[in-house]
């Protein structure tokens, strides 16, 4: 018997302080921004959302770094 790949779930993982502060920011729920970066939404405000969050990520990740 083999196990199909296309039937394995993929959990996501998000940076915590990103979704936090993009929620408190736009003043919407963090379930509402994952679905945002996943791609489930598809409207003006999502894509601004997402791109805020690729933008925290950067800074978040360059601070950790030094």
């Amino acid at each position: 018997m083999t196990i199909d790949k296309s039937s394995i779930k993929k959990n996501n993982s998000y940076n915590v302080l990103a979704v936090s502060a993009i929620s408190k920011k736009f003043k919407i729920t963090e379930q509402y921004v994952r679905q945002c970066i996943k791609g489930d939404k598809k409207s003006v405000s999502a894509d601004a959302i997402k791109h805020e969050y690729l933008i925290l990520v950067k800074k978040i990740e360059l601070l950790l770094s030094e």
